[in-house]
């Protein structure tokens, strides 16, 4: 995945009691269920306002295609993985970063679409992959 912009979900976010109880197959698990909740807010995030970071300023002039999905590649090209103990979440378009941070040098105003604000991952974000989390780790125990 280039280095366009990616987020990285670390095994040791998982409390230490938990990683000694989690089988390896749950752990997998468990990052690419808190993956996918990031990745699939990141793409919902362009038909669907309440999920964005911030709100998006508006277009200086007018366009016929909605804001930011022109070719509809930076949506499409979000996508998730788990290598290890990691779980990445990226976009492959060398772009996104522009648009999720902003750019200066080419005058694009920040219209964030991942869940991350300040590096920390918003409310609504941190609530469903606590969700899932929770689902996993009941599946797992038997409840």
């Amino acid at each position: 995945m280039p280095d366009a912009i990616a987020f990285t979900l670390k095994l040791d976010d998982i409390t230490p009691s938990l990683d000694a109880l989690a089988s390896d197959d749950l752990k997998r698990r468990m990052l690419q269920g808190m993956a996918t909740v990031v990745e699939s807010m990141a793409v919902r995030a362009f038909d669907e306002p309440g999920l964005r970071p911030t709100s998006w300023p508006a277009r200086k002039k007018a366009a016929s295609h909605p804001l930011l999905i022109k070719s509809g590649d930076l949506r499409q090209g979000i996508h998730s993985q788990v290598q290890g103990d990691a779980a990445k979440v990226g976009s492959p378009t060398a772009y996104a970063a522009a648009h999720q941070l902003g750019s200066t040098k080419r005058n694009i105003p920040a219209r964030p679409f991942f869940p991350v604000i300040e590096d920390k991952l918003t409310g609504n974000a941190s609530a469903e992959i606590t969700d899932v989390l929770e689902a996993l780790i009941g599946k797992a125990a038997g409840n």
